[in-house]
Formats: structure tokens, C-alpha cells, sequence
């Protein structure tokens, strides 16, 4: 019984040894972003919220999650020239933790949303942005700010 347990946790390094090398080569390559917890604060019509901010490692894509309402809503908002923003419908980071997203599948894109899980998309005309913010109006009328 002893052996059996010794060779399973051997079994059991070797496969997390495993996992903790192909998410190395796998950022390495280019093939997985991080995103991290970015410090800064969420406002909803001009008032401060428990929302929070998370962006990739070269800054060019910020997920912003609003927690006003009973459920959290994460908004895809592309920093690059085009400001794009995305629902990302039930779907939402958690709050503190930095995640992979695989290059080849992130989980919130255009194509992977259901529209019947979208609560209050963005309006993305309504986009204003600056040095170290964005702002922008939902269907609902709510203005949405993300500072940093």
C-alpha cells in the first residue's frame, strides 16, 4: 500500500511538473496571454463601484467588469487605435486571480457570445477615451467609466 501511494504521488508531480512546463512554453511561444489585476476603479453614472479591472501583459486589451447590478457584466475593451468593446454576456474573470487566455480560443469574443446572455452591451459609439481612462454609455443609459 505504501509503494502504490509513493508511485501515485510521483504520478501526481510528474503531471503537474507537466502542466507547469507546457504553460511556460506555452507563453513563451506566444500562444497563451496572461492578464493580471490592473489597480484602479470602476464608475457608473459618475458613482464608485466594487468593479474591477484586469489587462493583458502589453496593455492593449482591458477586461472591465462592473458589479452594480445582481451579477457581474465584463466588458473587452481593445486599447489599441480602434476602440472596440465587446460583452462578454455571463462570462466574467475572477476578481482577484491573474488567467491564462489561449491565443487560439479567448472567452470573450463576438463569436462565442450568446446574445441571450448579454444583460447591457455597450454602445460603442459612445467611446471616449484618455490618457489613463475609458468611458462609455450601455443600452440601458448607464455610463460606464473605467480609471487607472
Amino acid at each position: 500500500m505504501k509503494t502504490l501511494r509513493r508511485a501515485l504521488g510521483r504520478i501526481a508531480i510528474l503531471a503537474l511538473l507537466f502542466v507547469v512546463v507546457s504553460m511556460v512554453y506555452s507563453t513563451w511561444r506566444g500562444n497563451i496571454r496572461w492578464y493580471f489585476r490592473v489597480d484602479g476603479q470602476v464608475l457608473i453614472n459618475g458613482q464608485k463601484t466594487t468593479g474591477y479591472l484586469h489587462a493583458n501583459t502589453d496593455k492593449t486589451i482591458l477586461l472591465l467588469t462592473r458589479t452594480d447590478g445582481s451579477w457581474p457584466e465584463t466588458y473587452l475593451v481593445s486599447l489599441g487605435p480602434t476602440k472596440t468593446i465587446i460583452d462578454c454576456g455571463e462570462w466574467h474573470p475572477l476578481r482577484f486571480l491573474p488567467f491564462p487566455v489561449a491565443h487560439s480560443n479567448p472567452p470573450c469574443s463576438a463569436f462565442a457570445i450568446d446574445p441571450a446572455e448579454v444583460h447591457d452591451p455597450p454602445t460603442a459609439a459612445t467611446a471616449t477615451t484618455g490618457r489613463n481612462f475609458i468611458e462609455f454609455s450601455t443600452t440601458s443609459g448607464k455610463k460606464v467609466r473605467a480609471q487607472w
